[in-house]
């Protein structure tokens, strides 16, 4: 916990480590803001921000080879009804 001067009436406010943005105060009701100064670790945005969606060629190629590998395998079951039935 944080505990902070109203800029405004000057009373003592708590708020919790890490917060920041504008707030009201509970005693005279009036908004005020607090950016904490509190020393953070830097996070690397690379590391969050490098998500690449599959590339559409490889969409392409792996759907057609899916593609391929179900023709085969049904028209092989196709093959072995009709030709059982005989």
């Amino acid at each position: 916990m944080v505990e902070i001067q109203c800029p405004h009436c000057e009373k003592d406010i708590e708020l919790e480590d890490g917060l920041s943005g504008m707030f009201d105060c509970p005693y005279c009701n009036n908004e005020f803001i607090w950016e904490n100064n509190k020393k953070t670790k830097q996070i690397s945005n690379q590391h969050i921000s490098h998500y690449e969606p599959m590339p559409l060629g490889f969409k392409i190629v792996f759907g057609i080879i899916i593609g391929l590998f179900l023709l085969v395998i049904f028209g092989y079951l196709f093959l072995l009804i009709l030709f059982d039935g005989m």
